[in-house]
């Protein structure tokens, strides 16, 4: 009898809980096709899993600054271990006498004092964690009611199971036949009940026993509908994680098809991006990191994320209810004409299903849209694309994907453009740069300069790309200017497109405007193949990172090298060497587009370790992977700040707190945002911005600037 109702609770709640799979696994495969190959490298794939999932190697990192959870970790490899026992009991449940007991007692008697010695910990573990949530109350992760009851869940489990096996115990104490002393947590429990007689034992065990099956099998179908779903979420999401170095990799649209524009309801995504949001383990890491939200900005990435989630989830439960609904109308309608009924006397219960569908269909039609509804327009323009979230993620979320989505969605379809970027467009349009000056001037940068174009120097080893800010902006010219100087002196083979060139339409694609993008995109490519290009020499991240990644999808293969990277090179194999430092102290503010989305930390840092400084070069506290963005990506360079501190400020405000006399940058962008800084804090004075080509510049003996250079001098490979 016990063992058929086990049988039966058992099968009805793997029923229910594959009810459930499929259920959400249908709203996942609701999504679009996924452009990226995701089962490619199947050994790298399942080694991620390994390292990623079980060995919860990013769980264990913590940044600067952020309080750590490492117990999560025993709290998850503790519920690794103790599934083995839960195994165990299920078998046994179905099968009696089949139980791990069966193996010899070298091996078994290990296991299960492992068992019992993880369920402690884990008890352990899920206490402080209902301190931390409760008392500590760490940011974003406060105690709810479903914490509670997952953590309530566990500890029960851990209880049970001391319940089950303590007077298991204690009755084979009070039957003579001795305790169980690998088993110590257990065993020790058991002395304590063993006064009990082994019949009142007995009835204890059964107890326990029944009480942990239970609570096994309503955590297993409560975790689908509780933040705990990622246990069930998280192993596929890293399997089928962006393997590949495109690490924002943004999908090219379709222009054509405007069922493409953009991002506007769940189904639009690809069910990668939605099988993203069953992975994420509210960790709140995203957000801790985020500049955005760390500035008071409308942007949570982890609710983001959520956001979508619950978009998908209550459009597919409506989207059910309503085809039920409709079946059932149908068979109502057949019914009642079968039995004389009609429209002017419908029977009872059709009237009534007619009007419950009615009410669910204007339920679902009144549903605020996703884009832009139930995820607000400044939600989305807050974020700076630094990837800070993405970096952190347990999981592999791809956060800025799914912004960059819903952003291009609203720039192409909805016209919900912020007039700042309005203004942006228009200038690359008509000029091709954000600033809007005549593209006659783009070369009045290089006025008295020694700068080959590339029609008196037709294959040069570097096409040095100018960009729009090395070429208009006038802080930014100084160091294009400091550039020359050094590519000059080492005798770089190098050229310029000069007036070929144009934007390469970073801040358009970040701010979601693809059809701009792609114009300015298919031009660039057109002029670097007329031009044979081989290798692109620049100096902002930005367009490094757009020439390097986005453009291949146009065609456009080309080997991109960032200035600090050659600069590196020059000074490594000799061709560059410096002089007197002109910095005392310095310090390294990390680019997001050059550190954390193409992996480049060491260059910039072993320039400058080649300059020194004479007090000293110091890390800024936040640094390489966990930089802090200065708060000019994804097209934000060109908008205002509306809300909260400014992102510029913040990091600002840490540089000065290093105590420096100049901080060194690498991407023009981040020397705008911080020279501004630096003059709101009124501090211009004290603290230097540079690029890192600028102090190398100053470093090495003067050398005039219209130096006569012959190309068959000009050699510096990297």
């Amino acid at each position: 009898m016990t063992q058929a109702i086990f049988i039966l609770l058992l099968a009805a709640s793997l029923a229910f809980f594959a009810r459930t799979s499929w259920l959400f696994g249908r709203a996942v495969f609701a999504g679009v096709a996924e452009p990226r190959p995701r089962l490619d490298d199947l050994a790298g794939r399942l080694m991620d899993v390994g390292i990623y999932f079980f060995g919860q190697k990013k769980v264990a990192e913590e940044g600067p600054g952020h309080r750590t959870s490492k117990h999560h970790l025993f709290i998850f490899w503790g519920f690794l271990i103790i599934t083995i026992a839960t195994a165990d009991v299920i078998v046994s449940g179905v099968i009696p006498g089949l139980s791990l007991r069966l193996l010899p007692a070298v091996l078994y008697q290990p296991l299960f004092g492992l068992i019992d010695v993880f369920n402690v910990i884990v008890l352990a573990m899920v206490t402080w964690a209902f301190i931390r949530r409760i008392v500590v109350q760490p940011r974003l992760i406060p105690m709810s009611l479903d914490a509670g009851l997952i953590l309530g869940g566990i500890a029960s489990l851990m209880l049970t199971h001391f319940i089950f096996h303590g007077y298991e115990i204690a009755a084979s104490i009070s039957s003579g036949e001795g305790g169980q002393a690998y088993m110590p947590i257990s065993n020790a429990l058991a002395h304590v009940l063993a006064p009990l007689s082994a019949e009142g034992a007995h009835r204890g065990a059964v107890m326990g026993y029944w009480l942990h099956v239970l609570i096994i099998l309503t955590f297993l179908n409560y975790l689908p509908y509780s933040k705990h779903i990622h246990l069930l979420g998280a192993l596929p999401n890293i399997f089928t994680r962006n393997r590949s170095e495109r690490r924002m990799d943004l999908p090219k649209l379709n222009l054509e098809d405007e069922t493409q524009w953009g991002v506007s309801k769940f189904e639009q995504f690809s069910w990668k991006s939605l099988l993203d949001t069953y992975a994420c383990t509210e960790c709140a890491r995203c957000s801790n990191y985020c500049p955005a939200y760390n500035t008071g900005k409308n942007l949570s990435p982890m609710q983001l994320v959520h956001d979508i989630r619950y978009e998908m989830l209550d459009r597919v439960a409506l989207g059910d209810k309503i085809a039920a609904l409709e079946d059932q109308v149908t068979s109502m309608t057949e019914y009642s004409t079968s039995h004389g009924f009609d429209e002017a006397h419908p029977h009872p219960d059709l009237t009534f299903a007619k009007g419950q569908l009615a009410e669910t269909k204007a339920e679902l039609e009144g549903m605020p849209k996703m884009t832009g509804g139930r995820i607000a327009e400044d939600t989305l323009w807050a974020c700076t694309t630094c990837g800070a979230c993405q970096e952190v993620c347990p999981v592999f979320i791809e956060h800025p994907l799914k912004i960059l989505q819903m952003r291009q969605n609203l720039v192409l379809e909805q016209e919900k453009t912020p007039p700042e970027l309005q203004r942006t467009f228009r200038n690359m349009e008509r000029q091709s740069n954000p600033w809007g000056i005549g593209n006659d001037q783009r070369m009045d940068w290089a006025k008295d300069l020694d700068v080959p174009l590339i029609a008196d120097n037709p294959d040069p080893e570097y096409l040095l790309w100018v960009g729009c800010a090395g070429a208009f902006d006038s802080r930014i010219i100084k160091q294009t200017r400091a550039m020359v100087k050094i590519l000059n002196t080492a005798g770089v083979d190098f050229a310029v497109l000069g007036h070929q060139e144009g934007c390469t339409g970073d801040p358009a694609r970040r701010a979601g405007n693809e059809m701009l993008f792609q114009q300015l995109a298919e031009q660039n490519v057109e002029t670097l193949k007329s031009v044979n290009a081989k290798k692109v020499l620049t100096s902002c991240p930005h367009c490094l990172h757009t020439l390097r990644h986005d453009y291949p999808q146009f065609g456009g293969e080309f080997e991109v090298v960032h200035h600090t990277q050659l600069l590196d090179h020059l000074f490594k194999t000799g061709k560059l060497t410096a002089g007197k430092s002109p910095v005392e102290t310095l310090t390294y503010h990390d680019s997001c587009y050059l550190g954390r989305w193409n992996r480049e930390f060491d260059a910039p840092r072993d320039v400058l370790a080649a300059v020194g400084a004479p007090g000293g070069i110091k890390e800024l506290t936040r640094n390489k992977k966990h930089g802090f963005c200065c708060g000019a990506g994804g097209g934000r360079m060109f908008m205002e700040e509306h809300d909260g501190e400014r992102v510029n400020l913040n990091r600002t405000d840490e540089i000065i707190a290093s105590e420096v006399s100049a901080v060194a940058v690498a991407c023009p962008f981040c020397n705008i945002m911080l020279t501004d800084g630096m003059k709101q804090r009124n501090v211009e004075d004290k603290i230097a911005v540079y690029d890192v080509a600028e102090i190398v510049a100053a470093s090495i003996p003067d050398v005039p600037l219209t130096k006569l250079v012959r190309k068959k001098d000009r050699t510096a490979s990297v």
